[in-house]
């Protein structure tokens, strides 16, 4: 009965991968932006790994690729929609697909591999991450520098389509003032500053969707569930190097004392740092409702403040992360409870 269970949860979740293959491979470049996608595979590989090891490696590997076969088989050589015309085989459509697959895939498997190893949460994340990025980045620069791209043309060009996009939408859905030529204007120069925040953004999801992910997991699993709570590190206690200070600081630097493009640098140190400490003064604030015993309600309640009113609270919360290095808000307890 157990193998039976086993063998249809496996399945289930490989169809799950696969479906979620076809959708994300469909959307091509625009799948990234979608942080859903993130949590969607995290969820699936990792749970797929807790029942069968590294074994999963198999079903994730054939649904991606059958997922790939299908899209392939159905255009042909033709243009695919949701690669902004681009031809499917081509350059654009495998180096995209191989870094749906580094992306998507293979962060959630090793993150589980490594846990499953024994290795700390902290390193569990970031190892695979900063490996898949690292290959990332120099898929992306080969592409511009083989391509001959100027990056500010193609932000212009991806900007300038996908404002055109919204503009239709906005028109069939009555929102006319949201299409006027003004909007659009502004539309434009915000999805400039989108795009070229983007190095941090899905580096930021990428690392934030398999902690979602692990905690979900946790959460629901049972507590004789070997794999989610052999981990026996405590984290309401995380907390981030104090080493890490100088990245932030460093990006606060560049984003000062450079100019044009490279201030984006900057912008997106700035922006992947505070994810970091953001996360922290999360903890910090998840481990105060847990010391006074807040209900579910009061919790929920809690957090939705905290996102609904956006940046100033956001802000407060990143500081608190950061003074937690000095002030250790958490210190009390662990002085107890080791």
């Amino acid at each position: 009965m157990f193998k039976t269970k086993t063998a249809f949860l496996s399945l289930l979740l490989s169809f799950s991968l696969f479906l979620f293959a076809i959708n994300s491979i469909y959307g091509g470049a625009f799948a990234f932006i979608n942080p859903f996608f993130y949590v969607y595979y995290g969820v699936a590989s990792i749970l797929l790994f807790s029942i069968m090891g590294p074994a999963s490696a198999i079903p994730i590997a054939l649904s991606f690729s059958v997922a790939v076969g299908i899209i392939a088989g159905y255009y042909g050589t033709g243009i695919n929609s949701g690669y902004l015309g681009y031809h499917v085989l081509g350059r654009f459509f495998i180096s995209v697909a191989i870094v749906q697959f580094l992306v998507f895939i293979a962060i959630p498997y090793f993150f589980s591999y490594l846990i499953s190893k024994g290795y700390g949460f902290t390193k569990s994340i970031c190892y695979p991450v900063i490996a898949v990025f690292v290959i990332f980045f120099s898929i992306a620069a080969l592409h511009i520098f083989a391509g001959k791209i100027n990056i500010i043309s193609s932000i212009n060009y991806f900007s300038g389509i996908m404002t055109k996009k919204l503009a239709d939408t906005y028109n069939r859905m009555g929102m006319k003032y949201l299409a006027t030529l003004k909007m659009q204007k502004l539309i434009f120069k915000m999805l400039k500053f989108v795009f070229l925040l983007l190095p941090s953004v899905l580096i930021i999801f990428s690392w934030l969707s398999i902690w979602i992910s692990f905690i979900f997991l946790k959460k629901i699993s049972k507590k004789t569930n070997r794999f989610f709570y052999g981990l026996k590190e405590n984290l309401l206690l995380w907390r981030a190097s104090d080493y890490f200070l100088i990245f932030l600081i460093a990006g606060i630097a560049v984003s000062v004392f450079s100019f044009g493009l490279y201030k984006f640098i900057g912008y997106n140190i700035i922006l992947l740092s505070s994810s970091v400490y953001l996360v922290q003064g999360l903890t910090v604030v998840a481990f105060v409702f847990n010391k006074f015993n807040a209900n579910i309600f009061l919790r929920i309640l809690g957090y939705g403040i905290i996102f609904i009113f956006g940046n100033p609270l956001l802000i407060f919360i990143i500081m608190t992360g950061i003074f937690d290095m000095w002030f250790n808000f958490r210190k009390i307890e662990i002085k107890k409870g080791g």
